[in-house]
């Protein structure tokens, strides 16, 4: 009884991997709920019926090909890619069976063995799924919640148990119940992982929203002003003209001129920094742009877009993400500098962000192929890392190149993007 229950609790956990490994090499698409829990129960159910009934390797590979490719076709309708997230989660959890085996018993198929090797198997597994996530993310440059320190507690289960087993420190029940304990307390650790990712990326997303309501609730405002003083211009349109009709008549063309040009102060609108015609971009320019004036000495603005314009969504990310980083580091310094030079010609699009900024804030890492990667030397460092991220991924996503200097106390920004 106690080893069924064993059995029970390690397939449960198992299922558990089963999932993050297909997430981590399939994202999280979006599945049907119900159809999700009927694939993995189902899957549940017949790997321990058929495991606990025939204790044969071959009718054990089956059963878990087939469930794990009944599973992954709930993720993806590519055939290819069926076949190969369901080769490498198996060849994952049987190269895992393997080395437990061989740590604690003499395998003998058809013959039921101990199953503290099944526990250490799915610590094993554990250990995997965590290290293929970190190698996932590594090199689709996302960033996660540190998650080295996380290998270390599975490692420390598998260490833990054989202690437990060569020393002879705790037998029988004991053992067993020790053994339990670990796993249940890696099942914990991970979810309460998931848990801490999920907040995360909520928070950032809260904030992304919040941002975005301040952007349009500033362009409105602009709009409005716009419109009031159009209104008032209008109104009193008979009267300019008058006044033009006088002056033209008496040829004054000197006050002609200054008097057109008290009507273009009239109009302008120091809030409207930008005014491309594309709302999307116009709203983040200028919200970003108005901030900045007001809290920097110097801004630098060039840019020429036209009003179409495709992928807004996009652009407004990036813009966004670059001139926050700008603002707060040009914040800290004494010159408070900041310059925006943005282009848009023949369907590429320049950008050339700059600021001042302290060296000690800015931190460089050498990565593989000696090329310095760039850290964030903020506190929350989960957090502040999504920004430069989304801006990574949106230039890779239109096969643009970023170049990132700093020399003589000016930080820079520059990219390509083919839109």
């Amino acid at each position: 009884m106690v080893d069924f229950a064993i059995c029970a609790i390690t397939n449960l956990f198992r299922m558990y991997l089963v999932r993050r490994f297909i997430i981590v090499f399939l994202g999280n698409a979006k599945v049907e709920r119900k159809k999700e829990v009927v694939a993995f129960l189902g899957f549940y159910i017949i790997n321990i019926a058929l495991f606990w009934e025939f204790h044969t390797i071959w009718i054990n590979i089956l059963s878990n090909l087939i469930g794990i490719s009944v599973i992954v076709r709930l993720y993806t309708k590519s055939i290819k890619m069926n076949i190969f997230v369901t080769a490498i989660i198996y060849f994952i959890n049987g190269a895992c069976d393997i080395v437990a085996t061989l740590l604690f018993v003499q395998y003998r198929d058809g013959e039921p063995h101990s199953q503290i090797c099944f526990i250490v198997t799915v610590l094993l597994i554990c250990f995997s799924e965590i290290l293929a996530e970190r190698v996932v993310s590594n090199q689709n440059h996302t960033e996660t919640v540190q998650n080295f320190s996380l290998l270390l507690v599975p490692i420390c289960s598998i260490a833990v148990i054989c202690v437990l087993v060569y020393s002879d420190a705790c037998e029988g029940f004991g053992r067993i119940v020790v053994s339990i304990g670990l796993l249940i307390m890696n099942f914990l650790m991970l979810y309460l992982y998931d848990l801490l990712q999920h907040s995360i990326s909520q928070k950032y997303e809260t904030e992304a929203l919040k941002q975005k309501v301040q952007v349009y609730a500033n362009q409105l405002a602009v709009i409005l002003q716009n419109e009031e003083k159009i209104k008032i211009l209008r109104h009193d349109m008979k009267h300019h003209m008058n006044e033009l009709k006088l002056l033209a008549n008496k040829h004054h063309a000197e006050d002609i001129q200054e008097y057109i040009d008290h009507m273009e102060f009239f109009v302008e609108n120091p809030s409207q920094i930008i005014s491309s015609g594309n709302v999307e971009i116009d709203s983040v320019l200028n919200y970003m742009l108005q901030k900045a004036r007001e809290e920097l000495k110097e801004v630098t603005v060039n840019i020429v877009l036209p009003e179409e314009m495709k992928h807004s969504f996009d652009v407004n990310v990036l813009l966004g993400n670059l001139l926050e980083n700008a603002m707060e580091a040009a914040r800290q310094t004494e010159q408070k500098y900041m310059g925006v030079f943005i282009t848009l010609k023949k369907g590429v699009l320049r950008v050339k962000i700059e600021n001042s900024y302290l060296p000690e804030n800015v931190v460089w890492e050498k990565g593989r192929n000696e090329k310095q990667t760039l850290l964030t030397n903020k506190g929350e460092k989960e957090l502040h890392g999504i920004g430069l991220t989304s801006v990574n991924k949106i230039v890779e996503m239109y096969n643009g190149a970023m170049e990132i200097t700093s020399e003589n106390n000016l930080f820079c920004v520059n990219l390509v993007m083919y839109m």
